[in-house]
């Protein structure tokens, strides 16, 4: 199996996220070990809401995005939508307050200009066909309004992957193609920087991304190992296969923590964009058709 098919492969995303708890240990070790720049603040800063909005956050996990607005004061419709029934059930259990529902980000069943604001925060690299979700976000959005996809960028936590690739050569050869299946490659590739600007802008007619720096810093391996453990899918491995994988990435975390603290750098990514509030009309690319907007805000 590629890796462009382990990015989208439908069975392993359903294990991945049949529960919060995956991602849950994710959330726990960027909260812990980040150093420099907070996420949620500069979310807000570029979002720039006043409260009044109904914003609509796409793969929106255990929808601790939008409880945090609602906790926060925010008085407009909130409502959050994801793939998994699992996490829809841990989002409505923790925020009641919030709507949430299971979709699909390419078939949203919401009315054309429904919400002032749409986020869709590290999930499109998720989406088997990304313009078709970007155009049903374009659809729900009001004229005027804000988008807002969170992405990491190309080169994010590339230490942290250059740490796996070195535990793969300590494998025998089944285990590390394995490895390399579920692993190795960052699965936000499908949707950076890189790509990700010309698929907003194709939808919307306009763009701008932002960068926000910060960092991973581990004074030892647990941690990390803990990381590891999160990002996989059992795949037919017993137990002690998957061990043994786990002793080879932590026998390279410790040789790198041996002489001080560890650092793995995070560059994540903001596209943003407007819908436009004058007229559409559609452009022809690779045969599909887009309608984007012919001015801007």
């Amino acid at each position: 199996m590629s890796d462009d098919r382990i990015l989208v492969n439908p069975q392993h995303l359903a294990e991945q996220y049949s529960t919060d708890e995956n991602l849950r240990v994710r959330y726990e070790t960027h909260q812990l070990y980040t150093v420099g720049a907070e996420l949620e603040p500069a979310v807000d800063a570029v979002l720039q809401l006043d409260g009044g909005e109904s914003l609509l956050d796409v793969g929106t996990g255990p929808g601790g995005f939008p409880a945090r607005l609602i906790d926060g004061g925010h008085r407009g419709r909130v409502v959050g939508v994801d793939q998994s029934a699992g996490m829809v059930a841990k989002a409505r259990a923790t925020c009641p307050r919030v709507e949430f529902f299971q979709a699909d980000a390419a078939a949203l069943a919401f009315a054309d200009e429904s919400f002032d604001a749409v986020t869709a925060r590290h999930m499109l690299y998720h989406v088997p066909d990304i313009p078709k979700a970007l155009g049903e976000i374009r659809r729900v959005l009001r004229k005027g309004g804000r988008f807002l996809a969170v992405t990491n960028a190309l080169d994010y936590m590339h230490e942290y992957f250059d740490a796996i690739r070195e535990a793969m050569t300590l494998l025998p050869k089944p285990l590390a193609t394995n490895v390399a299946e579920l692993v190795s490659r960052p699965t936000a590739a499908a949707f950076t920087e890189v790509n990700g600007e010309q698929l907003v802008r194709e939808a919307f007619g306009n763009v701008t991304v932002t960068f926000l720096e910060s960092k991973l810093v581990f004074s030892d391996a647990n941690p990390v190992v803990r990381y590891f453990d999160s990002s996989r899918t059992m795949k037919g491995l017993s137990v002690e296969e998957w061990k043994e994988i786990e002793r080879a990435m932590r026998r390279v975390v410790e040789s790198r923590v041996k002489s001080g603290p560890w650092s793995v750098s995070k560059r994540v990514v903001f596209i943003i964009a407007h819908r436009a509030r004058c007229a559409d009309f559609a452009e022809s690319r690779n045969g599909q058709k887009y309608k984007i907007g012919i001015c801007e805000n």
